[in-house]
């Protein structure tokens, strides 16, 4: 456990310190809708007997988010993976399952800052496909079984996502993500932590000038900007500062 918090530590900080840079990210406003989308790598988290067994890592994330408010936003996320459970029992035997998973999330981000925040939701973890049973000491007849039985499994997701680069409608996005399960068999571990590292989309907006969209063109180097940019800037009108 003192692994996974000096990982997810880790990690948060080096969001911070990388999002701090870049003051003029994402603002949020009341009716923007985004789509984000990218490579999820993630482990199960345990340190049994078997913690040397090396987890397939590779993921795809797919999240839907929708702002509610200046501050806050409702988001959706769908997860791909094939997730491992470990189950050890006082004995020393273990069983170790392996299924593809879909991951569904519902939660609310908080923005803290232009470029960080944070979010909080329910995940319902939806087993797929045959189960894989990577390691096991039990006999058939004594029925030990692992949550990827199950029809279905539920838990807390807490994340923590920070914006790498915007530029106008697009923009790239680091995530650390941990999942806490609520529905489990006794002795298993099934806690996963992930990063997610995407693209987001900016799709629509309610107002016809969202804020997000002025503050990535207005930090534009020269450069970069179009003819009709730079058109467009001379014609304005100069402010003129009273004495």
């Amino acid at each position: 456990m003192a692994y996974i918090n000096r990982t997810l530590s880790l990690l948060s900080l080096s969001i911070l310190l990388v999002c701090a840079e870049f003051a003029f990210a994402y603002v949020p406003q009341r009716g923007n809708v985004m789509m984000y989308l990218g490579p999820y790598t993630y482990k199960t988290e345990y340190n049994g007997t078997l913690s040397d067994l090396k987890q397939d890592t590779g993921g795809v994330s797919l999240i839907a988010s929708g702002d509610v408010s200046d501050h806050g936003a409702l988001e959706m996320a769908a997860i791909y993976m094939h997730k491992y459970y470990f189950r050890d029992e006082s004995n020393g035997r273990s069983l170790v399952q392996r299924t593809q998973t879909m991951h569904i999330t519902v939660a609310y981000r908080r923005y803290w800052a232009p470029s960080f925040a944070t979010s909080l939701g329910i995940y319902t973890n939806y087993p797929m496909g045959n189960i894989n049973t990577v390691h096991n000491d039990f006999a058939d007849s004594e029925n030990i079984k692992t949550s990827a039985s199950k029809p279905s499994e539920t838990g807390i997701d807490l994340a923590l996502q920070g914006e790498l680069w915007q530029s106008g409608l697009w923009a790239v996005m680091a995530e650390a993500r941990y999942s806490y399960a609520l529905t489990y068999e006794p002795n298993e571990y099934s806690n996963q932590y992930g990063l997610f590292l995407g693209v987001r989309y900016f799709i629509q907006s309610r107002v016809e000038k969202p804020k997000t969209l002025i503050e990535a063109e207005n930090e534009k180097p020269p450069e970069i900007k179009t003819p009709q940019e730079r058109n467009k800037e001379k014609a304005a009108p100069v402010k003129s500062s009273s004495p």
